[in-house]
């Protein structure tokens, strides 16, 4: 019964911080990115701590060192809506790879688009991904840094998906480093999951995957590989 009362407070406050945050996003947008990022990611921010006062929620990183200074595209796990919330303060500026029907979203997408995402339309196949590279280098050379969930959606804790290769075309053809990431949030905050478990989010940043020598298909199964051995590393350390 306690955690079903605690869910639903969290779900109020994050609704209505969400309802009121709105406003000060989309005013946000006439000023450099820099100061709309800040705004959009003070409410991210918001909802993580109401996450860990009121839920429980806490989250352990293990590799910050290996954050460059230089920008990257970012490459991580989706498992929940955390991750979403959490990166915008562990990561430097970045932008979002997201699906662009989430613009549309009353309140929620009025204030991502502040963060002028890379918003894809999924059932333009070729034309998206060109869209992708070239939003993306633009952003990259701007100083962003890129997050992408390759799976392309949230997936359930212990399940996988094929990667898909979008993210790895950009890294490649903007020469950038690839930073990979993994989580276990839905552990302890489901996909599509009203009920919120207290625990710990244990989060892992790998060392950058260089792209210069290898096809963007390699950089693909590097990632792959590394993920499954890190997720596999979070589940060990949960059980010893």
């Amino acid at each position: 019964m306690i955690q079903i009362i605690r869910s639903a407070l969290f779900t109020v406050i994050m609704t209505v911080a969400t309802c009121l945050w709105v406003i000060p996003c989309i005013i946000a947008r006439l000023f450099p990115y820099p100061i709309c990022f800040a705004i959009v990611s003070s409410w991210c921010t918001f909802n993580v701590t109401c996450a860990r006062i009121i839920c429980g929620i806490r989250y352990e990183i293990t590799g910050l060192e290996n954050i460059p200074d230089q920008p990257c595209v970012i490459m991580s796990n989706h498992q929940s809506t955390w991750e979403t919330l959490a990166y915008p303060s562990i990561f430097p500026t970045l932008t979002w790879v997201i699906k662009k029907e989430l613009l549309f979203v009353p309140f929620f997408g009025w204030g991502i688009a502040s963060t002028q995402p890379i918003a894809l339309n999924r059932q333009q196949g070729k034309r998206a991904l060109k869209q992708l590279v070239k939003d993306g280098r633009e952003k990259l050379q701007l100083g962003r840094y890129i997050l992408i969930f390759p799976e392309g959606t949230r997936i359930p804790y212990g399940e996988e998906r094929p990667l898909k290769a979008g993210g790895f075309m950009l890294a490649k053809q903007a020469k950038v480093n690839i930073l990979p990431v993994a989580h276990d949030s839905g552990r302890l905050w489901p996909r599509r999951g009203f009920l919120k478990t207290p625990g710990t989010i244990h989060l892992t940043i790998g060392p950058v995957i260089n792209t210069s020598d290898i096809t963007s298909d390699q950089c693909r199964q590097r990632y792959a590989q590394w993920l499954k051995t890190a997720v596999r590393e979070i589940e060990d350390n949960l059980h010893s």
